[in-house]
């Protein structure tokens, strides 16, 4: 039986044995080291040679941007490919630079709001310093699972969005752009034209091939989507970004369109090979979003309307259900948003038009 608190055993045959705590695995759980020596003394001094170079090494090696490189690589085998890639690109141009000499026990709640506060001031999303924020708070957690201790609670660092109004197009706009997408088809503006009418995002556009449009059924099927990523392995590549085609990033982002009748006549014109893509009609080329974005761009200024990024398209889908009394879970579902208060916070602008409509309705009491 070992002596209180020492871990140390006398064996069966003779020795004496002494167990230590050599690391800690993913979930915490103890991983044990052991020694042996003729005599309990033996063991209990070179038990404490151990753990005293081993706490000298922890403080060594618990430095924050080695702890980053782990939790990145630990990520490697449970998160997409772009969602790692997303990791690397915070690490790198935002955390290291700030955190990387410091080691974990050192690191202060003050730096860190301090770095938050100056993302803000220099114009950057909140959305994007959250997610910053986020990946700090997760390789701290990592670094206590590690057994390395520290006294920086984020948790009481809020970052909160000013909500503002999402923009879309005019209905002068929107018609405005229709009429030049339908009367100049071509493969392209047959993909601006889907987004108009199915508010399906840029880069499941891009991706889109004609197998996922039913014709018979009349429904769009989203599966996938078109990402320009940060290559993580273009040290050996020599690219620093790639293409991906990947399943989208949640559950409720798969799902199936209906598309309206005069829309379904106009496909029927343009049907190709199954396995071709919408916007290039052959199987072998495609049109990345940010090149998509550029011909977008193209057709706004022949049209003649102001310069605006290709999400107003989705947008302008969800506020134009909305106006016309759209039942609000279906919308919900067909943006592929895993809950109402999304589709209602984020993507529906509430125009004058339609406040107008709504205030109008009490004209009853007048009366």
């Amino acid at each position: 039986m070992p002596r209180k608190g020492e871990n140390i055993f006398k064996r069966k045959d003779g020795r004496w044995e002494g167990r230590y705590i050599k690391d800690r695995d993913l979930s915490n759980k103890a991983v044990y080291g052991y020694l042996y020596g003729k005599s309990y003394t033996e063991v209990k001094q070179k038990l404490e040679r151990v753990k005293s170079h081993k706490a000298s090494c922890n403080i060594l090696s618990a430095n924050f941007a080695k702890l980053s490189e782990e939790w990145l690589e630990n990520k490697r085998l449970c998160v997409k490919e772009s969602t790692l890639a997303h990791y690397k690109m915070i690490i790198g141009k935002h955390i290291l630079p700030l955190l990387g000499k410091y080691d974990v026990s050192a690191v202060s709640l003050d730096v860190v709001q301090q770095y938050m506060n100056r993302l803000l001031l220099y114009g950057y999303a909140v959305k994007t310093a959250n997610d910053i924020l986020t990946v700090i708070k997760s390789i701290l957690r990592y670094a206590e699972r590690k057994g390395f201790h520290h006294n920086c609670d984020l948790s009481i660092i809020s970052l909160k969005a000013h909500k503002s109004e999402v923009e879309i197009l005019t209905l002068f706009e929107q018609e405005r752009l229709c009429n030049y997408l339908v009367n100049n088809l071509n493969d392209k503006n047959l993909g601006i034209l889907l987004c108009i009418y199915t508010g399906i995002r840029i880069g499941e556009l891009c991706a889109l091939k004609w197998s996922d449009i039913d014709m018979g059924e009349k429904v769009l099927s989203v599966n996938k989507t078109m990402l320009r990523i940060r290559d993580n392995y273009s040290e050996q590549h020599g690219s620093k970004t790639k293409i991906i085609i990947t399943p989208p990033k949640s559950e409720d982002s798969i799902r199936e369109i209906p598309i309206p009748n005069f829309v379904i006549n106009i496909l029927k014109n343009f049907r190709r090979n199954p396995d071709a893509y919408v916007l290039t009609g052959t199987e072998t080329d495609f049109i990345e979003p940010r090149s998509m974005q550029y011909y977008f761009k193209k057709v706004l200024k022949k049209c003649g309307i102001r310069s605006v990024k290709f999400h107003i398209l989705r947008h302008t889908f969800a506020t134009r259900c909305i106006e016309n009394g759209f039942e609000i879970k279906s919308l919900s579902e067909i943006l592929g948003h895993s809950s109402i208060k999304i589709t209602l916070d984020r993507y529906v602008h509430s125009s004058m038009d339609l406040k107008r409509k709504n205030m109008e309705k009490l004209d009853f009491l007048s009366a």
